[in-house]
């Protein structure tokens, strides 16, 4: 045997480097025991059903709060790395795939064949590690995990064990956030890299498998175990960690496409004990509401178990999702069981501590600070922040997305009104406003997506930064909006052209196109509906009188062309129905 050589990850080692594609004799590889047919293979459509119909339910929680037993989680969540290719060949990683059309040979564990680590996965596993303040360890190793089911050709599994690629992190549910009681800190205990198994599909009287995700990179995240009054504490934990996931764009497939599945160990002990209870542990859970569910009927069997005098036993339990209860797979696997021993095909992973700098510098941020900093430095609502999120899939400043729009756009803007010697202070609400209920929603209507925005950052900027510069009307700037999905002109070429921009009117030309207007036969009924109002004193006639002399302000405005603001208009009408006799406050 040659010599063991170490993997040195440098900062020009980031890129992938990919190995050549696979055999073409590879790629039509088809794996079944008993049928050929393709479509249940295929399990795409029936793992949506299912999730819809989960969904559908009512999430059952249970709280022990009121109870004499303390309940306390750990999470095993894993999650496919955001990568073209896979762990240890040049496959590529696809959930869309024909069912065995993505598979090479060490895929499918053929004779001869070793592993080669893929790089690339090594960026994204970072990633992940540091966005819950995890330390990277700089020397990493493999092991392998044996057990033997027909989705895992080689009869082990290669992951990280003894020295994983990071440890000792955490994450913490939040109020605000999260909607917990009080802040809760979870601990990380140990971030590993590990290859993927393939699916299985019964579809009886055959069992089918498909290996395209054999060998998939996945990063498995295993937390300390956490004391919880509410089941719904372990679904918020998932979910705040696949939203951290998602954000340092780690991973981006979710939970809906099985690119995150989460197993949970659920114990109970008497409260107040100082030990732990024994643990059993529910397999595959694919989405929040399993989760809650899933630790619900198991802590509950557990404590009726424990009130009758019996014991815990350690096993392996699944989640029945129909009947809303855990069940036995088989008795609970330890280290021993799986044989772990030291992969002898691959060598250590070495990472440079400039590298873990670097990449560390080039971290996105986490949710809550992106949303903080959206609140508190442009003066967006909380409401309006996490929605520019949402609509980003919950990845801050994404390249392309809203939150990038809306920031470059508001940052324009206020470099447009300093130099006008314009002091505007709420320039980040009124953008925020505009980006997300004026052009998402005109785009919306139209069934544009977001990526297919033809309004640019420079030319949605012009626009506002007219509009709180008072060079045109909050009108004219609707009217613009629209013109700039079809036309690439600048707002403000259109202005020009169609002058459109705010005159400065002499009171005696208002008053005559006030005049104007009351001598129309609707404006005439109009004026004798607010004489009418004379005799209505007080705040309730002030309303009333309102309301009706906004129709003069209208079609003033209208007749104006938006050329005038409303409230300079509004103060010329004021002044021709005073003149008139018309009582205004």
């Amino acid at each position: 045997m040659p010599p063991r050589l170490t993997t040195h990850l440098k900062l020009l080692a980031l890129s992938p480097r990919l190995s050549s594609p696979c055999p073409p004799l590879c790629r039509r590889l088809t794996i079944v025991t008993a049928s050929t047919t393709s479509d249940p293979l295929n399990s795409q459509k029936a793992q949506k059903a299912i999730l819809k119909a989960a969904h559908k339910r009512k999430t059952t929680s249970f709280t022990a709060t009121d109870t004499p037993w303390q309940i306390t989680c750990g999470l095993e969540v894993h999650a496919q790395l955001n990568t073209e290719r896979k762990l240890f060949s040049a496959a590529r990683t696809s959930v869309t795939a024909p069912p065995n059309t993505h598979i090479s040979p060490i895929d499918a564990s053929l004779p001869g064949v070793q592993p080669t680590l893929n790089p690339s996965v090594l960026l994204p596993a970072i990633r992940a590690a540091l966005s819950f303040s995890c330390t990277i360890n700089t020397h990493s190793r493999f092991d392998r995990k044996h057990y033997f089911y027909w989705d895992q050709p080689a009869g082990y599994q290669i992951t990280q064990y003894y020295s994983p690629l990071a440890a000792r992190g955490h994450f913490t549910l939040t109020p605000a956030w999260d909607g917990v009681d009080t802040p809760i800190q979870i601990g990380i205990r140990q971030v590993q890299l590990e290859q993927d198994t393939g699916k299985t599909l019964s579809a009886p009287p055959n069992n089918l498998v498909d290996l395209n995700r054999v060998g998939a990179p996945l990063v498995e995240i295993i937390t300390d175990p956490f004391p919880i009054e509410d089941s719904e504490i372990a679904g918020k934990a998932l979910a705040k960690i696949q939203a951290y996931l998602k954000a340092v764009d780690a991973c981006v497939l979710g939970m809906e496409w099985g690119g995150l599945r989460a197993d949970v160990n659920v114990s109970v002990a008497p409260r107040g004990s100082s030990t732990l209870g024994q643990r059993c542990e529910i397999k595959n859970l694919s989405s929040f509401k399993a989760v809650t569910d899933a630790v619900a009927a198991e802590a509950k069997r557990q404590i009726s178990l424990l009130e009758s005098g019996k014991e815990i036993v350690g096993e392996t339990r699944g989640w029945d999702a129909e009947k809303g209860v855990t069940t036995r797979l088989r008795g609970k696997e330890g280290e021993v069981d799986y044989r772990y021993m030291p992969e002898p095909d691959l060598p250590p992973v070495d990472i440079a501590e400039n590298a873990i700098l670097k990449i560390q510098e080039t971290v996105q941020m986490l949710p809550e600070e992106a949303v903080e900093k959206l609140v508190n430095v442009h003066g967006i609502t909380w409401k309006d922040a996490r929605t520019m999120l949402a609509l980003d899939d919950g990845r801050p400043m994404a390249e392309g997305g809203v939150m990038e729009f809306f920031t470059e756009v508001t940052k324009v803007v206020q470099e447009y009104l300093e130099n006008q010697k314009k002091h505007v202070g709420d320039v980040g609400r009124v953008a925020g406003n505009w980006v997300l209920h004026e052009l998402w929603g005109l785009l919306t209507v139209r069934e544009i997506e977001w990526k297919d925005n033809p309004v640019d950052a420079a030319r949605m900027a012009q626009l506002l930064g007219y509009l709180l510069a008072d060079a045109i009307t909050g009108p004219t700037a609707k009217k613009l909006l629209p013109r700039l999905l079809t036309s690439p002109e600048t707002p403000a070429e259109i202005i020009k052209r169609e002058n459109l921009a705010v005159q400065n009117h002499t009171d005696d030309q208002l008053a005559a196109i006030v005049d104007s207007v009351l001598a129309t036969p609707k404006g005439t009924q109009v004026l004798e509906q607010l004489m009418a109002l004379n005799s209505i004193a007080g705040p309730k006639g002030d309303k009333k009188r309102m309301g009706v002399k906004s129709y003069f302000i209208g079609a003033t405005m209208k007749e104006l062309k938006g050329t005038a603001q409303a409230k300079v208009v509004e103060q010329a009408v004021n002044r021709v129905l005073k003149e008139k006799g018309v009582a205004l406050n």
